[in-house]
C-alpha cells in the first residue's frame, strides 16, 4: 500500500503560490494597473543613489528602504491584477496558513501603520506630499478590499494585505527620507 505524504496539502498551498508568482512574472499580458507606474521605483531608488554620492547617507538609506517597499509593492500589485481575473482559473485548496502563502503582515497591524502615518505626511514639499498622499490612497483601497465580504480567495487577500502593509512601510520610509534630506541640507549650508 503506498501512503501519500501527511504534508501534502501544505505543499499544494506553497506550490500554488510559487505557481501564480510564476506566472505573474513570465505569462502575465503586461496590462498596465491604473495607479502603479513602476518607474517611481526606479527614480526612487535614483535618489537614494544620489543622496549616497553626495554623501548622505542616512537619506540614502531611507531613500534605498523606500524603493525597496515599493517594490514589494508593486510586485504585490502585479499579483493582485493577474490574480482577480482568474482566480477560478487554477484550483487551490482552501485553509492555507499564512506561512504557505508568505504572509508576515496582519491587517489590524497594517491599518495602525497607515492611520499612525496618515497625519505625519510633509506639506512642505508639494512634490513628497502628493506622491504620499497617491500611496496613502492606495493602502486605504487595499484595506477596503480586505474588509469587503466579496473577496474571499485567500492568496488574494494575502497579497492585498502585503500591498496595503508595503505601501505603509513607503509612507513611512519616505517620511524619514524627506526629513534625513532637510536635516543633511541645513547642516551642509
Amino acid at each position: 500500500m503506498i501512503h501519500e505524504p501527511a504534508n501534502a496539502e501544505h505543499e499544494l498551498r506553497k506550490a500554488y503560490n510559487c505557481v501564480i508568482d510564476a506566472a505573474t512574472t513570465f505569462f502575465w499580458d503586461r496590462k498596465g494597473i491604473p495607479g502603479v507606474n513602476p518607474d517611481e521605483v526606479v527614480t526612487i531608488y535614483k535618489r537614494a543613489f544620489r543622496a549616497h554620492r553626495d554623501g548622505d547617507r542616512l537619506a540614502a538609506e531611507r531613500w534605498a528602504r523606500t524603493a525597496k517597499h515599493l517594490s514589494r509593492a508593486f510586485q504585490s500589485e502585479a499579483k493582485i491584477a493577474f490574480l482577480e481575473p482568474r482566480t477560478a482559473e487554477l484550483p487551490c485548496l482552501e485553509g492555507a496558513t499564512p506561512e504557505e502563502y508568505c504572509l508576515t503582515e496582519r491587517v489590524d497591524a497594517t491599518e495602525d501603520l497607515i492611520n499612525s502615518l496618515a497625519d505625519h505626511i510633509p506639506h512642505e514639499t508639494h512634490e513628497i506630499s502628493k506622491v504620499m498622499e497617491h500611496y496613502l490612497r492606495r493602502a486605504r483601497r487595499h484595506l477596503e478590499t480586505l474588509h469587503s465580504a466579496d473577496v474571499t480567495h485567500e492568496l488574494l487577500r494575502a497579497e492585498v494585505t502585503k500591498a496595503a502593509h508595503e505601501y505603509g512601510r513607503v509612507l513611512e520610509c519616505m517620511q524619514l527620507a524627506y526629513e534625513a534630506e532637510q536635516a543633511h541640507g541645513k547642516s551642509a549650508a
